[in-house]
Formats: structure tokens, sequence, C-alpha cells
């Protein structure tokens, strides 16, 4: 079984599931039961179920572990088994919306390492996995150790509202697809991401083996190609997980070096405007700004292993270089005083050569940085080695730029 606690039921008629009021702990043991095992009303009792959710009345049942036992066996169920798509969606609706309420924050539940990977497949199944089954999670050596203790748990908040819709897939025979696949896909996502933040939050015990199984999953999708839609979920966990972090470790800088910073390799496109890696940016930046906010000597560290990945002007991928120069005017803010110049000098051939760039957007977008003040502090301190390249690059040895609003910016 999945769970420590196994809850062993007769199994009754549907009819008899289907009378008992959903305001008690039996009674919502016992529908969540029949709408595992009662296929040929399976979406009757999940539509019942969902309506107590929706009408809040679950919220007076008190949570037991046979509950916990039912509702994670009807999502594994839903999953693994040829579930109708509905009935699929439902369910996921459903789990999500009961680990987000108040009254099923809740410990002494144990979910055991078999559920989770199943969670962790369907967040780490690639792109393109319609029907071709969940992605197995690969094995590596990193660690992300942070402190295990009350302040990473509370910092873990659930990422979707009850009923509310979430991130998933259509691996395995879980059903998903047709029509509506995408915003299957969402949900399914945000069904798993829910259960990593509940076993994260109320199972102490499984917090390093989740930070680990994060560490493992974000690797991978760091490898090439397109990325998983489960990315961005899995770095936003991650950002709520480094948040709780107490004093910084040299795991800290691991995970910085070695799961966050590889995330930036990936060079392909969706098409000219859409490079692979906007497609989870924005969390990948929250979770590095919130690691060098704490230890913001890594930050050399950080922008070298970033120039390493910078896009060269022959690969023609314009839209990336814009999105890293967005972070880079982010991640300077935490950039301490002692750093400025070592950083001016570092940075001062990458602007220079953006600054001059024939693409108006990689241009216009490096001359921003000059209007950061904290960026400005950074970019200029070097007066002897970064200023005169990047006076040189700016004069463009007399020649205006092609694009006026280029000019007008220089």
């Amino acid at each position: 079984g999945f769970f420590f606690h196994v809850y062993m039921a007769d199994s009754g008629a549907s009819d008899t599931a289907a009378a008992l009021p959903l305001d008690n702990a039996a009674g919502l043991a016992s529908a969540l039961r029949a709408a595992r095992t009662d296929g040929s009303a399976r979406l009757a009792h999940l539509d019942r179920l969902l309506s107590t959710l929706r009408s809040q009345t679950v919220r007076d049942a008190v949570p037991d572990p046979p509950i916990f036992s039912e509702l994670f066996s009807l999502l594994s169920a839903a999953w693994q088994e040829p579930f109708e798509a509905e009935a699929a969606r439902t369910a996921c609706e459903l789990a999500a919306g009961l680990l987000a309420l108040p009254e099923f924050a809740v410990g002494g539940v144990h979910v055991s390492d078999d559920f989770l990977d199943l969670a962790f497949s369907r967040l780490c199944q690639p792109a393109n996995a319609a029907g071709a089954g969940a992605a197995s999670l690969p094995a590596g050596p990193v660690s992300l150790v942070g402190s295990s203790g009350s302040s990473a748990a509370k910092s873990v908040r659930a990422s979707s509202a009850p009923g509310g819709p979430g991130f998933g897939g259509s691996g395995g025979g879980s059903g998903f697809g047709g029509g509506d696949a995408d915003a299957a896909l969402k949900l399914e996502l945000s069904t798993a991401s829910e259960v990593v933040v509940w076993v994260y939050r109320w199972q102490p015990s499984s917090r390093a083996g989740l930070r680990l199984r994060i560490g493992r999953a974000l690797l991978r999708m760091s490898s090439g190609g397109l990325p998983p839609p489960g990315t961005a979920p899995l770095l936003r966990i991650l950002a709520a997980v480094i948040a709780g972090f107490g004093r910084p470790t040299s795991a800290h800088r691991s995970l910085l070096l070695s799961v966050l910073l590889p995330l930036h390799r990936p060079a392909g496109r969706l098409d000219e405007t859409t490079p692979h890696l906007s497609l989870y940016h924005e969390p990948l930046v929250h979770a590095m700004l919130l690691l060098l906010r704490a230890q913001p000597s890594l930050l050399p560290s950080a922008l070298g292993a970033m120039l390493q990945q910078w896009p060269q002007p022959q690969e023609g991928n314009s839209s990336k270089e814009v999105l890293l120069l967005h972070e880079l005017e982010r991640l300077l803010e935490v950039a301490e005083p002692a750093s400025h110049g070592r950083l001016s000098l570092l940075l001062a051939p990458l602007l220079c050569r953006s600054a001059a760039s024939d693409n108006s957007r990689v241009a216009e977008r490096a001359l921003s940085l000059f209007s950061s003040e904290a960026a400005r502090r950074v970019l200029l301190a070097d007066s002897r080695g970064a200023m005169p390249m990047l006076m040189q690059a700016l004069l463009r040895g007399g020649c205006p730029h092609w694009n006026a609003t280029v000019n007008k910016m220089t």
C-alpha cells in the first residue's frame, strides 16, 4: 500500500456510500473509496464530493488517516488506471481542493515513497508525453539540504486554491487529453504540486528526501530539449523551500551552482520570440534571488556561470539574451559594495557587446540597465578597466545605430 495507515473496510454497495453524509469522517472516506472502486457510478460519486467541497460542507468532517488514505488512493488510481478523462480531472480538482483546506493541514499521516515517486513522475513528464507514459526520475548526487525546522515548513504554502486550476499531464493511462488537454495538464500539475507542498509541510521526515527529488528533477530538466511543463511549478515549490532556509550552508551554494544555474542552459525556442527559458524564467530568477539575498558573496560565481551560458551573436537567440539581461539587472540588486569593481570588470565585455548589438531589442535592454541605480553602481565602479570599454562601445566609433530608439537611449 501507499500509506503507513492502511484503511481496511468492508466494501459496501454504491448506494450505501451515496447515502452516507459527507460531513463526517466515515462518510467522506466511504465516498472517496466508492469514487475509486465503483467505475459504473464514479462520476456521480466525484460530482457529489466536489459539490460538498464547493459548498464547504466537507469542512465539518474531521480528517483522519483513513480519509487521507482513501484520498491519495483515489488520486493514484486517477493517475495510473484507465479513468475517464472527466473523472480524472474531477479527482484532481477534488484532491487539490481538499488538501488546500485548513482542516486538512494536519500531520500524523505518512505518505509513502511510492506515492511521492508517482507525484514527481507527473511533474516531470515531458511536454510531448501525451499517451507516452510518465518520465522517470533520474538518479543523481545533488542534495538540497536546508533547514528542516518550522521556518522551512511554514514558508511552503499551498499553490492552488480549493477547486482551482492546476498543472498536469496526460502520461500513463490516466485518460487525460482530448480537446481540453492543456487545461487537464494544468490541473494535474497543480494537484501534484499541492501533494508535494502538503507532504513537505506536514511530514517533516520526508523533507530531506523531497529536496533531493526536486534537485534531481530540475537537473534532468536542464539537460536540453523542450522543458517539461512541470519545471515552473517545481521551481515555485523550491522557492518556497528556500524562503524557509536557516543559516546559509555549503549545500546552498551547490543548489545555486549545480541546480539553478544549469537551468539557463537550454538554447531552444518555441518560435522566433519565445525561448525555452521563458517557460520557467520568472520562478527561476525568484529562486536565485532568494538564495543570493541570503548569501550575496555567491553573486560573482553565479554571474560567471551565467556568462558561460550566454548566447553568442551568431546563434541568433536574441530573445534569450533579452531575458538574461533582465535577470542580470535583478541580480545586481544584491551585489555587495566590496564586489562592485570585480563585477564591473567581469560584466563590461558582455555589456559592450550587447549595447553595440545590431539587434535593437538586445541593445535597448542592455542600455536600460544604466537606468537602474543598483546596476549603474556596479557597472560604473571600475573607472580604469571597465569604463573605457563601455565608452568605446557606446560611441560606436562615431557611427550611429540604425535604430533611432537605441541612439536616443545612448
